[in-house]
């Protein structure tokens, strides 16, 4: 009974559709109910109009107030700012006309709405990682909001509508070395033969080439567009390279990869804390933290290990 009447308890928020059911079954005695009530004034010689006026109001007006004077004690939130002030903390942990990548739904909305509904930080550009994965959000993405510009995703929309590239899994080509992350992702977009694999169900997929890539560092690009803070200029390295630990790709993934591939150091790029590592594509060693996201910076924070630099094709 205790799973069938109530949730689990740590829940981050209130989830009345887990009670939809229950919802629709007390709906229906509500309506039995008003029949009744109207019922019963008829039955005393009143007139369909006064019986119809005086179910209407006990039904919408005692009934409702009676609820809320007993509960509004119980449910007023407006005092209750801990949302809101987290998500003002995370967009202003962004420098100016960054891009935030955030997880899901808890720790987006309400930073949609401190954007939408108090105007706070609407230069930075939220991008819900779950919502990522849908062609309908990327084109929302790739359009100006508010004071945000466009995400510089270079994918035009046949190359990521919904069933094409919603899966790229990792094939690999035995390229030596490390490879351009842009090579990487133009071999991705690409619809010849050869950029294809065959799945045991007879399909065929783009895929992941090499999971070794690498990066070029524009570093008067990066210090005048703010992706690095001035005190950092002495620490940018020439090239990143990095090596992705995953043997497939989702759509949102996809996504992130185009983005760190063609951005061209024009844009700040954060993570939030609350994104999963599966999501970071193995970039944590370029991971600055600040306030409450990750910032993706051009020059090692974490010791990396690598066997070998040499840069593939």
């Amino acid at each position: 009974m205790y799973y069938t009447w109530n949730q689990y308890p740590y829940q981050p928020r209130e989830r009345d559709y887990a009670y939809a059911a229950s919802f629709y079954t007390f709906a229906i005695w509500i309506g039995l109910g008003v029949a009744a009530l109207a019922d019963k004034l008829r039955k005393k010689k009143m007139s369909m109009p006064v019986a119809g006026a005086l179910t209407t109001l006990v039904c919408l007006v005692a009934v409702p107030g009676i609820m809320a004077k007993e509960g509004w004690d119980d449910h007023d939130r407006s005092h209750r700012l801990t949302s809101r002030d987290i998500a003002w903390n995370y967009l202003q942990s962004t420098a100016p006309n960054a891009i935030i990548f955030t997880n899901g739904d808890n720790d987006t909305f309400p930073l949609w709405y401190a954007q939408d509904v108090e105007n706070v930080r609407t230069d930075a550009r939220v991008v819900n990682l779950s919502l990522l994965n849908t062609d309908w959000y990327i084109d929302q993405m790739k359009r100006k909001a508010y004071q945000s510009d466009a995400v510089p995703f270079s994918l035009t929309r046949e190359k990521y509508v919904q069933g094409t590239r919603d899966y790229v899994p990792f094939y690999d080509r035995q390229i030596p070395g490390y490879t351009d992350a842009k090579e990487v992702m133009e071999f991705i977009k690409s619809e010849s033969p050869e950029a294809k694999v065959r799945t045991q169900g007879g399909s065929s997929l783009n895929y992941l080439p090499t999971k070794k890539l690498f990066i070029k560092v524009d570093k008067e690009a990066v210090l005048k567009n703010g992706v690095v803070r001035p005190e950092d200029a002495d620490k940018i390295v020439d090239t990143i390279f990095w090596d992705i630990d995953r043997s497939y790709l989702m759509k949102a993934d996809l996504m992130i990869l185009d983005l760190i591939a063609n951005n061209d150091w024009t844009r700040p790029i954060y993570f939030a804390v609350t994104v999963g590592n599966d999501s970071y594509l193995s970039l944590e060693p370029y991971f600055q933290l600040e306030g409450l996201a990750y910032r993706f910076v051009q020059f090692v924070r974490m010791q990396m290990h690598r066997s070998n630099r040499s840069c593939g094709s």
